[in-house]
């Protein structure tokens, strides 16, 4: 049975968003690649929620990160 991809997020800002852990090294030290979100799955946390300055900023950074998976208004 294969192992899904542990997923780690973190609210840092300059480093915040998801990401696939890759590594773990024996010095205890991890690598990690990032992961794009789905833009609707960043909504879906964030709804209703209220940001302070530094949140906002790494809000904004992560919605820019997502990948559009919403439908078009077309």
């Amino acid at each position: 049975m294969a192992s899904r991809a542990k997923r780690i997020t973190l609210s840092e800002p300059g480093i915040a968003g998801s990401y696939e852990l890759v590594e773990r090294r024996a010095d205890g030290t991890l690598l990690l690649r990032p992961e794009r979100e789905l833009l609707s799955e960043v909504i879906r946390d964030s709804e209703a929620r209220v940001f302070r300055d530094e949140e906002f900023v790494a809000h904004l950074e992560r919605v820019a990160a997502a990948a559009d998976d919403l439908p078009s208004e077309s």
